[in-house]
């Protein structure tokens, strides 16, 4: 009896042992399974880049160019352009542009009213995105008629830090480009006209840089003409207009208006010289001068009325008229307020106050 008591008694504490160690089993399992939980949430976890402003082309990190059609006046109408600095061109440039945008006319004129007569060109063939960026150069959807100032910040030369026109933009943006190398610039322009105009008012700019990540970066050079909008995009507006001349924008004709002033300038320098050569030549066919060497010397004297006193002709002094003496080719001595005496029998007029001129 006793030894079967202790075989029940051990037979009790090896059940107890095993129900233990599965209890303890269980436990762990379930504190690893929630471990492995929540590391897998960390991993799923991703930040999205910020989506690119709908005004720029969509981001393919290749160059892009897209160019308006032309309207119904053929006129151009935008030009975008997406580039990397290793898409800038490297053909050299033509020197001339072959294709006219409608509306243009070649028009020279005067610069100011200085009266210097300096004349330059009113328009110019303007590129919508210029040759530094889009390699064209006679494609009339990237053209439209621009003032020289527009174009290029002068009348008659370029300046590039002119910030209302188009060459200080560029020159930036280029400068941009080059800063960044593996940045990309978007970069759009955009004519802007009134009703059925062909000359645009206005050129609009738009542009942002996109980082290779396609996040957008900001672009300013901290002029007062830009203006960056809530998605980071700057614009900046320009005038096509020019202190020069009268442009009639419907149909691009254009008048100088400092013409009549200079006209009016010219015509009356031209009625004062016709005025004054015809007043000297009727004067010179009635003055007198006096020839010494009995007419023959090549020099000869002549005095205005009411400047000389006294004058005593000889026969070694001949008289004629200014006129006739110019005729014959001798040199003219006008004496001012000066008294005068002409020998009768020397071959000498003296000039009083001690000077003494000789005709030999």
């Amino acid at each position: 009896m006793k030894i079967q008591s202790n075989w029940k008694l051990g037979l009790l504490v090896v059940a107890c042992v095993s129900l233990a160690a599965c209890g303890g089993h269980k436990k762990e399992s379930k504190a690893t399974t929630e471990t492995v939980a929540k590391v897998t949430t960390v991993e799923t976890t991703t930040v999205a880049p910020a989506k690119l402003p709908d005004s720029l082309l969509p981001f393919k990190k290749e160059k892009q160019l897209v160019l308006g059609d032309l309207d119904k006046l053929e006129r151009s109408t935008s030009a975008h352009i997406q580039l990397n600095i290793k898409d800038k061109p490297k053909a050299k440039r033509e020197p001339k542009i072959s294709v006219d945008p409608v509306g243009w006319h070649n028009y020279k004129m005067p610069i100011d009213d200085s009266g210097s007569g300096k004349e330059a060109w009113l328009m110019n063939r303007g590129h919508l995105v210029g040759y530094q960026f889009s390699g064209l150069d006679n494609e009339l959807r990237n053209l439209t008629p621009m003032t020289a100032l527009l174009n290029t910040g002068s009348l008659s030369d370029k300046d590039s830090a002119n910030q209302t026109a188009m060459l200080f933009y560029e020159n930036n943006l280029a400068d941009w480009i080059n800063a960044h190398p593996n940045d990309w610039l978007d970069y759009k322009v955009t004519p802007i006209y009134e009703g059925d105009e062909l000359i645009p008012r206005k050129i609009e700019l738009q542009y942002a840089g996109i980082k290779s990540d396609g996040t957008l970066m900001k672009i300013s050079f901290g002029t007062k003409q830009e203006n960056i909008d809530k998605d980071g995009v700057t614009h900046v507006i320009l005038e096509n207009t020019s202190p020069n001349a009268k442009i009639d924008y419907a149909t691009g004709n254009a008048e100088p208006l400092f013409a009549k002033k200079v006209e009016t300038t010219v015509a009356q320098t031209e009625a004062v010289t016709e005025a004054v050569t015809e007043t000297t030549v009727n004067q010179e066919e009635y003055r007198t001068v006096y020839v010494a060497k009995k007419g023959k010397s090549q020099m000869c004297i002549g005095t205005i009325k009411g400047t000389c006193r006294t004058i005593q002709i000889g026969g070694n002094v001949v008289e004629m008229t200014e006129a006739q003496a110019k005729r014959l080719g001798k040199r003219v001595i006008h004496l001012k307020k000066r008294d005068i005496d002409i020998e009768k029998e020397h071959h000498t007029i003296v000039w009083c106050s001690f000077h003494l001129i000789f005709f030999h």
